[in-house]
């Protein structure tokens, strides 16, 4: 990957020249038209990005879940960064990701009832099947791409969203290049995360004993799947047919 980015970018310059000409440098190797669209987690690149994929005709797309450049650098951290003589540990990272207040959710997105589900890795797989075949709303990881082994009874946890609106719904979260969610056990609410820092109160609970342990355990199966989980939208809770399913990985703050 170091010779690559010394091929397209040799004076480790980058702006929207020289990231275009990657680009199309890119695409003449590999003897593939331009993409149609690019996806792109760092908002302090947006200005440099959308001036190079403007010029070319690709729709730009603000997304976190081009997950394997984020994985990237901390892939670099282990192999490199850490065996340099002017490693210094605890150092604050060079690429730093927003991750603003969460704000109020859209009417448009609202869901009537949800819960905390757990599926073995099996099923999961098969709706993920179902979702490419079925054209339903949704999105898949390439899981090979990212070196994510999974046992098929390993479980991984989700969250079911019910609405007698399922299907607008699912269009709505469709288009929001969803990222992850997550349990804050403090405010007693899950935070949805989507686009590059966008953040938004997903849904509420009363806080209790109970759902405190609810909740922690749902983060702790996370953890377990290596931040693995879904979102799943059903017209009731009781349905056995999701009319949107995502996949999701929840990944820790990068080390650089």
């Amino acid at each position: 990957m170091q010779g690559r980015y010394t091929k397209y970018f040799p004076n480790n310059v980058i702006n929207s020249i020289t990231l275009k000409d990657a680009i199309v440098s890119i695409c003449d190797e590999l003897d593939v038209p331009l993409p149609e669209k690019i996806r792109f987690f760092r908002s302090q690149m947006q200005t440099i990005i959308t001036k190079a994929c403007k010029e070319l005709g690709i729709k730009l797309i603000p997304s976190k879940r081009c997950l394997s450049l984020l994985l990237w650098p901390e892939e670099r951290y282990e192999t490199i960064y850490t065996r340099h003589p002017g490693f210094q540990k605890g150092s604050k990272p060079l690429i730093a990701l927003d991750n603003p207040f969460p704000m109020e959710l859209p009417d448009s997105l609202y869901g009537e009832k949800w819960a905390f589900v757990q599926l073995p890795f099996s099923d999961v797989k098969k709706e993920l099947a179902t979702l490419e075949k079925s054209f339903n709303f949704g999105a898949t990881l390439d899981l090979d791409l990212l070196g994510i082994e999974i046992d098929d009874e390993t479980f991984i946890p989700g969250l079911a969203v019910a609405s007698s609106r399922a299907q607008p719904l699912a269009a709505w979260i469709n288009g929001l290049e969803v990222c992850s969610i997550e349990a804050d056990l403090a405010r007693a609410n899950l935070v949805l995360s989507v686009g590059i820092s966008t953040r938004y109160v997903y849904a509420t609970y009363k806080k209790s004993g109970e759902t405190t342990n609810e909740a922690e355990a749902w983060e702790a199966a996370k953890k377990t799947s290596g931040g693995l989980h879904f979102l799943a939208i059903q017209d009731s809770l009781d349905s056995d047919d999701c009319v949107g399913f995502w996949l999701l990985l929840d990944l820790p703050p990068s080390p650089v």
